[in-house]
């Protein structure tokens, strides 16, 4: 008899969207209390966009708390896992991700939270390439990588790499390379880091547009108050919900 395979876990990198320290590349076009809010609402979309085109499971990996608000809620409202990052570095806090997955699945996958404009279809297509005992990837314009599925969770491809530099998916897609995986490629997106990137979003999805004008409104209307830094969005600025299905993204 054919043992069935349990669901490949896709996880959700995301940190709490607290202001002044997420989306902190959005300003100053953006104030602190704007830019948390857009990174709980790129959160809920890429939760509604996962949920609705991964056929495996999907969990959120969170820091630097698991009870923060914006992930209890998510939680709640999809009935998702929610798991703490561990280890040290982005690269060490992935492969600990990955290891955990594949030692349940045999496969996995990671995801960050800056392309919440992700073609479903890429998601579906990701899954299938795992099942077939493929390695997806999905690129990003600035050298890095949005989506990363692997068969084996091998550390070298994590240690030491310069995350925040523009050869991370070259060094990366190297390393693989050299420990025998070979990588698929999903379609390339751009991540929504800078101001210039939200507006090019908003050019394509009409709910970014709202948050743009709302954004721009609300900072011309009230001046910055000191302490905004430590401030958690509150449930009353929750930002805009997000629609089921993201509009598909060209590659």
């Amino acid at each position: 008899m054919k043992t069935e395979r349990p669901p490949i876990p896709l996880y959700l990198f995301a940190k709490a969207p607290r202001a002044g320290e997420v989306k902190t590349r959005m300003q100053p076009q953006l104030s602190a209390a704007a830019a948390a809010r857009l990174a709980q609402f790129m959160l809920e979309q890429t939760v509604e966009n996962a949920c609705a085109h991964w056929p495996g499971a999907v969990a959120l990996c969170v820091a630097p708390r698991v009870d923060a608000p914006a992930f209890t809620r998510l939680a709640a409202r999809h009935q998702l896992a929610v798991t703490l990052q561990t280890g040290g570095d982005l690269g060490c806090r992935m492969q600990a991700a990955l290891a955990a997955g594949i030692a349940r699945a045999g496969a996995a996958a990671v995801m960050g939270c800056d392309v919440p404009h992700c073609p479903g279809a890429a998601l579906a297509r990701a899954h299938a390439l795992l099942v077939r005992g493929e390695n997806p990837v999905g690129a990003t314009v600035d050298g890095g990588f949005y989506f990363l599925g692997l068969q084996r969770a091998e550390a070298a491809l994590f240690a030491g790499v310069a995350w925040s530099g523009p050869a991370v998916l070259e060094t990366v897609r190297a390393r693989a390379a050299a420990a025998g995986l070979q990588l698929t490629d999903l379609p390339r997106l751009r991540d929504i880091d800078h101001y210039a990137d939200l507006q090019w979003l908003a050019g394509v999805e009409p709910a970014y547009r709202r948050f743009v004008a709302d954004a721009r409104q609300t900072t011309a209307a009230t001046p910055p108050e000191p302490g905004t830094g430590d401030t958690v969005v509150a449930e009353s600025e929750a930002a805009p919900t997000a629609p089921t299905a993201p509009a598909e993204a060209s590659p």
